[in-house]
């Protein structure tokens, strides 16, 4: 069902410049310790609502599919795509697939289980370990260029720019790593919660900041080269005693546009800030783990009951609502290259196309039977998604 909202009492606007500066010093990088906490409750399946047939998927066609091997249950590692593959991991190993035609260009074995990335830039391929190791692959041939030693469980890694890549590990530290030989330039940590959900989010890198979410609620930018603290903003902060209501955890898609960042997080807010001060220009209640995707039409992201949103970029206002995915555990929305669509997976292993204009499903396909548990990646008119089975399908889509 579609739900047209109202809007809400409008908030202070949030500039949108094509240009990012990241300049000033504020904020503050805090000592951490171990985390401590973080299992998941066992999944208890809810009552869904049937789907609603689609009679034909115009917007959606399957190019190929791979099984790229069993994957590790809870650990979620994402594709990554270039050029003229997508890459892979599961266990020990990484691998590469022709974007166009599926087939295997070359697998890697890293010696240890894949805990974090894939992702890659400047002919090169990240991935990271549960021993806590950080690893450069050659893109095209696989060969291993540098491992670098980050003390504990890498969670997730950003794309390379500007000579350097970023490596969050379970403990609540970045790693700034130099992408040419591995040499860890930089270490900065936030303090981890005992109480916390296994996972993080993608750090990202703007011009020559980082930005990334941390477990206790916050959201914070460090110079690139260095790790100089810029700002941070709390997104919130734990509510009660209760094991529920303790996690805050920001581990969701970030998402830059112009001189705007969006975030959301568990048990707290979604807001647009100003990336250059970290000033919040809108915030409002919104729990959602998933995190955001957002073009200069619309702002994206899934709570979590399941509910697709549409916000308006410059202040939070409701666009639109879709509870027809209620209790499936869509994943966050990628935006088609066009726009017109958002793809989410869910965890019964659909993938569903939904008009950003409207909220309307419009098509759907059945792909990894497991269900998935991150968002699809869009590159030009392909989709590639990365199921709980190892399954990673190619779509052609518009």
């Amino acid at each position: 069902m579609i739900n047209r909202l109202p809007p809400h009492v409008s908030m202070s606007a949030l500039t949108l410049s094509v240009s990012l500066v990241l300049s000033g010093c504020s904020g503050q990088s805090f000592p951490g310790s171990q985390l401590l906490g973080g299992q998941q409750n066992a999944y208890v399946a809810p009552t869904l609502k049937p789907l609603k047939t689609i009679a034909t998927n115009n917007n959606a066609q399957t190019l190929w599919q791979v099984d790229t091997g069993a994957a590790n249950s809870g650990v979620k590692v994402h594709p990554f795509t270039n050029d003229f593959a997508v890459f892979s991991a599961v266990g020990g190993t990484v691998a590469a697939w022709d974007k166009q035609t599926g087939k295997s260009l070359w697998k890697k074995s890293v010696g240890d289980t894949v805990t974090g990335g894939v992702n890659g830039g400047n002919g090169m391929v990240y991935a990271g370990t549960r021993s806590g190791n950080a690893i450069a692959l050659d893109a095209k041939s696989g060969d291993i260029r540098w491992i670098a030693p980050v003390g504990t469980e890498v969670l997730a890694i950003s794309e390379s720019s500007q000579g350097f890549v970023v490596f969050r590990t379970i403990d609540g530290k970045l790693h700034g790593v130099k992408s040419s030989d591995g040499e860890v330039v930089w270490q900065r940590q936030q303090r981890t919660p005992q109480l916390s959900v296994y996972g993080a989010g993608t750090p990202i890198i703007v011009s020559k900041g980082v930005i990334a979410g941390f477990d206790n609620g916050k959201v914070a930018a460090y110079y690139l080269a260095t790790g100089k603290p810029i700002w941070e903003i709390t997104l919130s902060t734990p509510k009660s005693n209760s094991d529920s209501d303790s996690i805050v955890d920001v581990d969701g898609r970030l998402t830059p546009l112009g001189n705007a960042l969006f975030a959301s997080n568990a048990n707290g807010r979604v807001i647009g800030a100003n990336m250059t001060t970290g000033k919040v220009g809108w915030a409002k209640a919104f729990a959602s783990s998933t995190g955001t995707e957002a073009n200069e039409k619309g702002l994206y992201s899934t709570d979590e009951r399941g509910h697709i949103w549409k916000l308006a970029p410059l202040s939070g206002d409701n666009i639109w609502s879709q509870d027809s995915l209620e209790n499936r555990q869509p994943t966050a929305p990628t935006l088609t290259s066009s726009g017109s669509h958002i793809i989410v997976g869910d965890r019964q292993g659909n993938l569903h196309w939904i008009d950003t204009n409207n909220g309307q499903i419009t098509s759907r396909i059945k792909a990894d039977p497991a269900g998935y548990a991150v968002a699809p990646v869009v590159n030009g008119d392909m989709m590639f998604a990365l199921g709980r089975s190892g399954i990673l399908t190619a779509v052609r889509t518009r």
